[in-house]
């Protein structure tokens, strides 16, 4: 392939595009989508790139498919009832109205933990009024109420959302289209260029290569997670507003399974745990319709113990008797971690910036 000319890299011009198709982006494109259409189905505006036509937007995202995740969800679901006021659980996969939430603290049936000794004067108290090493709180802590609400997985949720903004005619997903970096011109973006193909492992051209397109547009929408090329790119470009940092990460173990047949468990049944397999882990368990279950643990920033992974806990959390005469017998369906940015609006980067090469004259700081 050295010898050879490389293939010279596309140029595409859109109205819009946006990278990852999340639940930040996919709220943008409903709401978006939905202002630029009349009551009579025509457009409100027309696109800049290709006059006499709807705008040209376009989302870019890295999963093989925009279902893709084992991220499960419990929420009231105030806001996804504003985007849409029809709501129908019935019409989304495994989403099903709350009906049972429970608080448990996990006593260490093992001792294994690292238990304060506040933890151990707890456990050898309540050790007289549990059942299963587990005792349920009496009532629900506020912040963690969520009865009214649903529960769904975030991978068919996605899927249902995409299929409404496709459905509009004004909006393309490309799921299996990568984002390597974004077009910063004189002080501004102005769009997004696609990862290469057929390149080793080095990203050095192969026989098999071609080039990743670039895709220009007047507005760049970037919603590629908290450890997203795009966005770190643009956080290293323009450094982070005075005052912020990212310097607390949590990391999200999950999975989803089948539940063993004759569980007892319901559709819609939502149970929170704490104390185990460490007093900092909290553990999550939501019960789907189809007899699946999603599940995992949540290791905070402040956890500083490195004698086991994040995967070993998982499995010592689910192996809990409290949590294992449920899951005994079932089958393990699909699994993964997420990064977990915990700095909050202190880690908030620039949200939003002019991608006009004004920038690089007038400004000291772009505001993205």
């Amino acid at each position: 392939m050295s010898d050879m000319p490389l293939p010279e890299r596309m140029v595409m011009e859109a109205d819009i595009v946006c990278v990852g198709f999340g639940p930040a982006t996919a709220a943008f494109l409903t709401h978006m989508t939905r202002a630029m259409m009349n009551e009579d189905g025509t457009p409100v505006v027309e696109s800049k790139v290709m006059p006499g036509m709807p705008p040209q937007i376009v989302c870019y995202e890295r999963a093989d498919d925009i279902g893709f995740g084992v991220s499960g969800i419990v929420t009231k679901g105030r806001s996804i009832r504003e985007s849409f006021p029809d709501l129908d659980l019935s019409q989304i996969p495994l989403a099903h109205e709350i009906t049972e939430e429970r608080v448990a603290y996990l006593l260490d049936p093992v001792g294994a933990s690292r238990r304060p000794a506040a933890f151990k004067a707890a456990d050898a108290i309540l050790s007289k009024f549990t059942k299963d090493n587990a005792y349920e709180l009496p009532y629900i802590p506020p912040f963690l109420q969520k009865h009214g609400g649903f529960v769904a997985s975030m991978g068919q949720f996605m899927q249902w959302t995409g299929s409404q903004v496709m459905g509009s005619g004004l909006a393309q997903i490309w799921p299996g289209s990568p984002v390597a970096e974004p077009l910063v011109e004189d002080g501004g973006v102005t769009g997004v260029r696609l990862c290469d193909q057929g390149v080793d492992k080095k990203g050095n051209p192969e026989a098999t290569y071609m080039p990743g397109m670039d895709v220009k547009a007047p507005l760049t929408v970037v919603g590629d997670g908290p450890v997203g090329a795009v966005g770190q790119h643009l956080d290293k470009e323009f450094g982070l507003p005075d005052g912020k940092h990212r310097r607390e990460w949590a990391v999200g173990m999950k999975a989803v399974v089948d539940l063993p047949e004759g569980c007892e468990l319901k559709p819609g049944t939502v149970l929170h745990t704490i104390g185990y397999p460490e007093p900092e882990i909290f553990g999550f368990l939501y019960v789907y319709p189809d007899n699946s279950a999603s599940l995992g643990i949540f290791v905070p920033s402040w956890f500083d113990n490195p004698v086991r992974t994040a995967y070993r806990y998982m499995q010592h959390w689910m192996m809990h008797p409290y949590l294992w005469k449920h899951l005994e017998g079932g089958t393990l369906r699909s699994w993964g971690a997420k990064s977990l940015q915990e700095d909050g609006r202190r880690g908030e980067p620039h949200l939003v910036g002019d991608a006009t090469p004004a920038l690089a004259k007038g400004l000291e700081q772009p505001t993205f």
